[in-house]
């Protein structure tokens, strides 16, 4: 970091730099939250691999099976 003379200018750079690093923290929770979503997915009655189709009686057999 270079050294700045008016105080105005360093406390605008230090808030620039405050605001990069909330943003890639924000970035990397939303990462996060996009994986323990799609984990859960998969986890869900009536959820199939990619590429493949349910038929309507496996999926009603699985809301079947759902604890309440």
């Amino acid at each position: 970091m270079q050294k700045k003379d008016n105080p105005l200018e360093q406390m605008a750079h230090l808030a620039g730099e405050l605001t990069e690093v909330a943003i890639a923290g924000q970035a990397v929770g939303l990462r996060l939250l996009a994986a323990e979503m799609q984990a859960l997915a998969h986890l869900m009655p009536g959820t199939v691999a990619p590429g493949q189709l349910a038929s309507e009686a496996e999926i009603e057999a699985d809301f079947d099976n759902m604890p309440v």
